[in-house]
């Protein structure tokens, strides 16, 4: 396979002839296997990660910049509305089911769909996953999606920063921060906002780093009861009687 540096996209590109060219990389990879050779296997593996990698980010580019221009066009509330139309349009279908099983089984499928973000720092799928008492905290560093594309916009790499915008103003949809990725905000919609309409607490916690650097945190909690009540409040939701407050988890810890 021949794999090339272009000085057109300033990467590596496969330049195979027009008949080889639409050939599986992933096929390449297996072939590359059957025959032994384990070096060439893992570079046209790598390079099917590059792949991905390019399409993905190109995707989140694209969700971020129109999420943006119905935010600055539109307002926050109707983006609100959009969101709750595209991802509610199939919410349920897809997560009746995960909710209804046990919690190991939610972090396995969480922890798959982040490594199909291609998190961490080298992009390899890479979550830091730590188990405390009731919960599980997965480091997202950086989150593979929305982190990634943070850093791009915020340290001058897109051509288009106006095109990536931020929250105006505090509300449920942005933790009650002030500038929030527009992107990141659905991340609230997802794991907070409809799981609490549709279950009865968040799915998943996402602590929204201020700085694009840092690491995003998300917790997973093995008992719903043992949610504090402040991550209820954020996204403008009423914690239900009982709820812990963070002050009193702390001192448990």
């Amino acid at each position: 396979m021949n794999i090339k540096y272009s000085s057109l996209i300033n990467r590596d590109l496969r330049q195979d002839e027009p008949k080889d060219v639409g050939v599986s990389t992933l096929k390449q990879a297996y072939a590359a296997m059957d025959r032994g050779d384990t070096a060439e296997a893992k570079r046209i593996a790598e390079y099917a990660r590059l792949e991905w990698q390019v399409v993905h980010d190109m995707y989140v580019n694209w969700s971020w910049a129109f999420f943006t221009y119905i935010a600055e066009n539109f307002g926050d509330d109707e983006l609100e509305k959009a969101m709750r139309s595209v991802l509610g349009s199939y919410y349920k279908a897809r997560y009746d089911k995960v909710m209804a099983s046990d919690v190991k089984t939610q972090l396995q499928l969480t922890v798959e769909g982040l490594r199909g973000h291609l998190m961490g720092k080298n992009r390899q799928g890479e979550i830091p996953i730590t188990e405390e008492e009731d919960r599980y905290v997965l480091k997202l560093d950086p989150c593979g999606s929305g982190g990634v594309a943070r850093q791009r916009v915020e340290s001058g790499k897109e051509p288009r920063p106006d095109l990536f915008g931020f929250s105006k103003k505090a509300g449920p949809l942005t933790w009650g921060k002030e500038r929030v990725c527009h992107y990141c905000a659905h991340c609230s919609m997802v794991n907070e906002i409809l799981a609490i309409e549709n279950y009865g607490h968040p799915m998943r916690i996402t602590e929204y780093p201020e700085k694009a650097e840092d690491a995003c945190i998300w917790y997973i909690y093995k008992d719903p009861e043992k949610i504090p009540a402040e991550y209820y409040e954020r996204v403008g939701k009423k914690a239900p009687p009982g709820a812990p407050r963070l002050n009193q988890e702390s001192k448990t810890r």
